[in-house]
């Protein structure tokens, strides 16, 4: 027969498995605090390592004397191991707001052109200015990879770096930022 603490240690260890499955099943939700926390990292860390120009506006004949405010924008990538890319994009017009846009294209987006899994807008406060659009998923876990580096275990999801595209820079009244040169692959090989 078995003994009262075999039982008990077989008990313990299907309640953990039992735990483990329900937390795989039903994922924890984040509060809207925790989304803020992620999207503001994820703009940082376009800012810090994407490609970045700035677009001059044009000055609308109300504004007087008042400058025009320059929109400036920033793009990051990854190749995706089934294809594609994992797009971070960051628009931020001073004093109004921030926009933080997380899409991918190819793989399963091939036919849509892309599929949007993040959209956050922040006031000048840094509060969210709308409502936050998301869709769990492991590009969620992929981009953690990459903030938090000793949590590697969402490194298959992402092949490598991807260049930001030339045609989004090549605009009239577009000035390319000088920081981003080879900051994103050497923000790859420090999650390697």
């Amino acid at each position: 027969m078995f003994s009262a603490v075999e039982l008990s240690r077989i008990f313990a260890e299907w309640r953990l498995r039992l735990q483990r499955a329900f937390n795989i099943l039903n994922p924890p939700q984040w509060s809207r605090e925790e989304w803020k926390r992620f999207s503001k990292a994820l703009a940082v860390l376009a800012r810090q390592h994407g490609a970045g120009w700035t677009v001059e506006a044009e000055q609308p004949p109300e504004a007087g004397d008042q400058a025009p405010l320059a929109k400036s924008y920033w793009d990051l990538r990854w190749e995706l191991q089934g294809g594609g890319h994992l797009i971070c994009q960051v628009e931020h017009v001073p004093s109004e707001r921030t926009t933080l846009v997380v899409a991918q294209t190819g793989g399963f987006a091939t036919e849509l052109g892309s599929y949007t899994w993040l959209w956050a807008e922040f006031d000048a406060e840094g509060e969210f200015s709308r409502d936050l659009y998301w869709v769990d998923g492991s590009w969620k876990e992929a981009l953690i990879t990459l903030l938090f580096p000793y949590q590697s275990h969402m490194g298959f999801y992402l092949s490598g770096p991807a260049e930001s595209p030339k045609q989004l820079m090549a605009n009239d009244g577009v000035a390319p930022s000088a920081s981003a040169s080879d900051s994103a692959s050497r923000l790859l090989k420090q999650v390697a």
